[in-house]
């Protein structure tokens, strides 16, 4: 059954216990992580201190959670938010002692960390156009939310042999990602039925697998049906001993896609006739009870301007909704970054002049919909004076990074540094930035992927090597033309030789300026690398680089 309020705070209750027995020396540093972890919470490089991972569900992020969010950075994380790659909020410099009255704070405005990091069901992301997007299917968020919902405080979850992702994608764009996720849906319609194509055992780290098919038609009324199949399939079959294969895309490598669909076939139709009824049911209910803030304001025409600056922002960081006269504005974040005092304001914004909700995507920005035609350019003016107004949402200059060495223990490069240099370098130097479209480079400071550099349309990913004096220096490899979708979903190619840190910027403008120069109409970067060849591209990058090791 799905959790209630007194689910969330009798858990609560026993974690602060666990926090205080920590704290008096009752636990060992080895018997607290899997606590803390299972509520969100890493050790920084320190030690001493604290990142706070929170779950956004679909990425959805209403105007008073907003709020207490911003409230929350002020008082315990130095006023700084982060949005990460799969649509969670994170916090840093965050004391032990602090943890408990944020998570009551956060729990007073429906959002939970249970989950958000160790052996769990991760935050399930969904697509953050779902509802607004001229040409989808139907409204997948409130599945996604059901999902969420139904796993909190599921008897596997916590227990699993590694992490689960789940994603649901809604849009052309697959801005969810549902290829690299162990479950992936993307929607159908048969008949006038509503349903999922889905996928599943995909993942990135050291060893890209993309998610393979499962079912092509599940009706949606059995999506926990399904889910719960896969599950249960990894915390019965999963590697157990060596956490290095425990992902789901090993367990479906080692038994064969034919196998792992048959055993995923079987499960399913155990659970339906346990209680599927009463999975349909729930998930009836709680889809039935999930509604987001309706826009508050009439649809209007977006208004002609001679603002040069908000034309260019309208046309790279808006579209219109399929409920004509309204529209999604994307508020580019630099490195998914943003303050107290900007959320609060952005809260306050959404509330004045669209429906008081925002949704936090996986390229480390902010969507607002529902903003009238008629408030865009009023919109964009509060942008500018907050610092937010940046213009090429998804384009080249806005790059993906993960937090790299500045806070990771595992990375050897500074990731988030060499995202600022590279679109610092394209601004000044590339006069193709709108012409190219959107464009995603994508940068991991490690092999493990959490930048999702296998799948940027670039990607680099961090590495150490000797130089000649026998000094070790930060060093990329390069891939080129990874993208994920419905059909399309690749790996990018590697180019040939590692870069070393200055000279990746110079090498990814000569990439980007030979696709502008010889892409075909409406070619994209995917397409552009497997007409030219990787030979080509690796001339491109050797000529720009000078030579790399």
């Amino acid at each position: 059954m799905r959790p209630g309020d007194s689910d969330f705070r009798e858990a609560l209750k026993g974690h602060a216990d666990r926090v205080e027995r920590y704290r008096r020396g009752e636990l060992t540093d080895s018997e607290f992580r899997p606590i803390r972890l299972g509520y969100g919470l890493y050790y920084q490089l320190d030690h001493t201190s604290h990142l706070q991972r929170i779950k956004l569900p679909a990425g959805i992020l209403t105007a008073e959670q907003a709020e207490v969010m911003a409230d929350l950075a002020e008082d315990y994380a130095r006023g700084i938010l982060h949005i990460t790659t799969r649509q969670d909020v994170q916090l840093h410099w965050i004391e032990l002692g602090e943890v408990i009255p944020m998570y009551e704070r956060l729990h007073a405005v429906g959002i939970t960390t249970r989950g958000a990091c160790a052996d769990s069901v991760r935050n399930v992301t969904g697509c953050i156009h779902a509802g607004t997007w001229p040409d989808e299917l139907f409204d997948v968020t409130p599945y996604a939310y059901a999902v969420h919902e139904y796993f909190l405080f599921h008897p596997l979850n916590l227990t699993l042999p590694r992490k689960f992702k789940i994603a649901f994608s809604g849009c052309s764009d697959d801005c969810a990602q549902a290829p690299i996720n162990d479950i992936g849906f993307f929607p159908r319609l048969r008949d006038g039925r509503q349903g999922f194509a889905v996928v599943a055992a995909g993942g990135l780290g050291s060893q890209p697998f993309l998610a393979r098919p499962v079912r092509g038609f599940v009706p949606v009324e059995d999506t926990l049906i399904i889910s719960e199949a896969l599950v249960r399939l990894l915390h019965r079959d999963g590697e157990r001993k060596n956490r290095k294969k425990a992902r789901m895309k090993y367990l479906f490598q080692r038994l064969g896609a034919d196998r792992f669909v048959a055993e995923v076939d079987r499960l399913f139709a155990q659970i339906d006739a346990e209680h599927g009824a009463a999975l349909r049911a729930e998930l009836q209910e709680i889809t039935a009870g999930f509604h987001l803030p309706a826009a508050a304001l009439p649809p209007s025409a977006a208004p002609a301007s001679a603002d040069p600056q908000f034309t260019h922002w309208v046309r790279t960081n808006t579209y219109e909704q399929r409920q004509k006269g309204y529209f999604a504005a994307t508020i580019r974040l630099v490195l998914g970054d943003l303050t107290s005092d900007q959320l609060r304001a952005l809260a306050a914004l959404s509330r004045q002049h669209a429906a008081g909700v925002m949704r936090a995507s996986n390229d480390q920005n902010l969507l607002v919909p529902w903003i009238p035609g008629a408030s865009l350019e009023a919109f964009y003016g509060e942008l500018r004076r907050l610092a937010l107004a940046a213009p090429d949402a998804l384009h080249i200059t806005d790059v993906v990074s993960c937090p790299g060495a500045d806070y990771c223990s595992l990375a050897v490069s500074r990731s988030m540094g060499m995202a600022t240099a590279i679109s610092a370098h394209l601004a000044a130097t590339n006069g193709r930035v709108e012409d190219l479209g959107p464009f995603r480079i994508r940068i991991s400071g490690c092999p493990n992927s959490c930048g999702q550099h296998h799948v940027g349309d670039i990607g680099l990913t961090g590495m150490s090597l000797k130089g000649d004096d026998g000094q070790e220096r930060p060093h990329y490899s390069i891939l080129v033309g990874g993208r994920v979708g419905d059909t399309a979903a690749t790996v990018g190619k590697r180019l040939a030789g590692k870069f070393a840190v200055e000279q990746v910027p110079k090498v990814v403008a000569a990439l980007a300026e030979s696709y502008g120069a010889a892409r075909t109409a409406g070619e994209p970067f995917g397409d552009f690398v497997e007409r030219v060849g990787i030979a080509h591209l690796n001339d491109v990058a050797r000529q720009a680089s000078g030579g790399a090791s």
